[in-house]
C-alpha cells in the first residue's frame, strides 16, 4: 500500500473500514459533533457538571464506533489539559464468558489502573498535606503513624470506606490491594487488612467500589480539609460500544448488568458521562434496558443517519483532507470532486463505511490499472469504469 499512498500524496490509508485504536479526524456530521461535544463538555465540573447518560445509534457502518473513538482522543489528547479527565472505553460488553456487572466491573478496573496509581499516589500527597496541617510540629515517624490513621477515616469515601485503604495499598506496590479492587480474591488475603468484610464480587460491591473511586476523583473529600481537597478530575467518561450484543446475553446476565448500571447512575449523579453505541433499529433499546434504566437517560436517543450526496461528498473531502502528507494539495486529491459525486450517487448504503469501500475500490483499481500517476487524479470516468 505504500506506493498506492505516494500516489496519493496520503498520510495514510483514510478509508479503513474498522476505526483503529487512535481516531483523530472527524468528517462531515457537524451538528452531530456539536450534539456530543455539548454532551461531553456539560458533565465537566467546570460546566452544568450534572451527569449524562445518552445513547448513540444507528445502522452498520454509519459511523459509531469511529464517533466514540474520537470523542475520546479528544478528552484525552486534543483537549486534555481542559478536561482533565478519564475515560474508560469498552468495545463491547460482552468481557467474559459468563456476564455480569461484576464482569464489567473488572474490565474497567482493569482499564483504569494507570489512573488508579495516579490516583493513590494524590490521595497519599493529600493525606499527608492534611495531616501536616494538623500536627505542624510532629517528627516523622509521629506523622506517618497519623497518616495510617487517617487512610482509615471513613469518611474519606464515605460510600464505601475500604476504598482509601486499598488505595494505600496501591501506592505501596502490593499486589493483593490491586487484586482485590479489580474484584478478585488472593488466597491467604486478610480482607480486613483493607477494612474489607469479603470480596468486591458481588454487584452490590462493585457498584459501591466504583462509584465511591469516581466521586473521590471528581469531588475530591471533605475529610482532608474544612473546603475539601481539589477533586483531581473534572469528569469520569464510560464509553461502551456494541450494546445491541446484550440482547444476546441471558436474561439474568442482562438485568444484573441493568441493575449495576442503574446503581452506578445513582450513585455518580455529577461530573460523570455515560454514552453508549448500538447498531440497529432504536426500539431495541427498550428491549435491551429495563424501564428504570431507560429513564434515566438525560437525552433521546442520538441517530446517526446515513447521507445525502452532496453530504458524503463533502464527508469524503473532509476525510482526504485529514490525511494530507502535503496539505497546499486540494481537500478531494486524488479524486476530482466529480469522482467523488459519481462514487456517492453509485453507493446504495451512503454511510461512512459503504462509502469508504467504494472509495478504496475505485484507488486501488486505479492505482494497479496506472490511471493515477504522479500528481494526476482519478476522474468520474475512472469511477463509472471500477465501481
Amino acid at each position: 500500500m505504500a506506493d498506492t499512498l505516494q500516489l496519493a500524496k496520503l498520510t495514510s490509508n483514510p478509508f479503513s473500514l474498522v476505526p483503529g485504536r487512535r481516531v483523530t479526524v472527524w468528517a462531515g456530521y457537524n451538528e452531530l459533533l456539536q450534539q456530543l461535544l455539548d454532551i461531553v463538555e456539560s458533565c465537566r465540573s467546570d460546566r452544568v457538571g450534572l451527569s449524562e447518560f445518552a445513547v448513540l445509534h444507528g445502522d452498520l457502518g454509519t459511523g459509531k464506533s469511529h464517533a466514540l473513538r474520537y470523542l475520546e482522543y479528544w478528552i484525552t489528547e486534543a483537549r486534555k489539559d481542559e478536561f482533565n479527565s478519564a475515560v474508560v472505553h469498552l468495545e463491547t460488553p460482552k468481557v467474559a464468558p459468563t456476564m455480569s456487572f461484576v464482569a464489567i466491573y473488572r474490565k474497567i478496573i482493569e482499564n483504569l489502573v494507570p489512573h488508579i496509581r495516579e490516583t493513590a499516589e494524590w490521595l497519599d500527597m493529600a493525606i499527608e498535606d492534611a495531616v501536616r496541617k494538623e500536627k505542624p510540629s510532629a517528627r516523622r515517624d509521629e506523622l506517618d503513624t497519623a497518616i495510617n490513621e487517617k487512610y482509615r477515616d471513613p469518611n474519606i469515601t464515605p460510600s464505601f470506606p475500604p476504598l482509601s485503604l486499598l488505595l494505600k495499598g496501591i501506592k505501596e506496590n502490593k499486589a493483593d490491594a490491586m487484586s482485590l479492587l479489580s474484584g478478585q480474591a488472593p488466597k491467604g488475603i486478610k480482607l480486613d487488612t483493607y477494612g474489607l468484610i469479603r470480596p468486591i464480587d458481588t454487584e452490590y460491591d462493585a457498584v459501591k467500589s466504583l462509584g465511591a473511586y469516581v466521586n473521590l476523583c471528581t469531588r475530591g473529600t471533605s475529610a482532608l480539609s474544612e473546603g475539601g481537597v481539589l477533586a483531581r478530575n473534572k469528569a469520569f467518561y464510560f464509553f461502551l460500544d456494541e450494546i445491541e450484543l446484550m440482547l444476546d446475553f441471558k436474561p439474568a446476565e442482562a438485568l444484573s448488568i441493568n441493575h449495576g448500571l442503574r446503581d452506578l447512575i445513582n450513585a455518580c449523579p455529577e461530573n460523570c458521562c455515560f454514552l453508549l453505541g448500538m447498531t440497529g433499529d432504536v426500539r431495541q433499546i427498550f428491549a435491551i434496558f429495563t424501564q428504570y434504566v431507560m429513564g434515566r437517560m438525560s437525552h433521546n436517543p442520538i441517530e446517526i443517519q446515513p447521507l445525502e450526496i452532496e453530504q458524503a461528498v463533502t464527508f469524503l473531502k473532509e476525510v482526504l483532507k485529514g490525511y494530507r502528507s502535503d496539505p497546499t494539495d486540494p481537500d478531494e486529491y486524488p479524486f476530482r470532486e466529480d469522482a467523488l459525486r459519481k462514487i456517492a450517487e453509485e453507493t446504495q448504503n451512503k454511510n461512512a463505511r459503504d462509502l469508504f469501500r467504494s472509495c478504496r475500490r475505485v484507488l486501488e483499481k486505479a492505482v494497479l490499472a496506472n490511471r493515477l500517476t504522479p500528481g494526476g487524479w482519478i476522474e468520474a470516468v475512472d469511477v463509472e469504469e471500477f465501481l
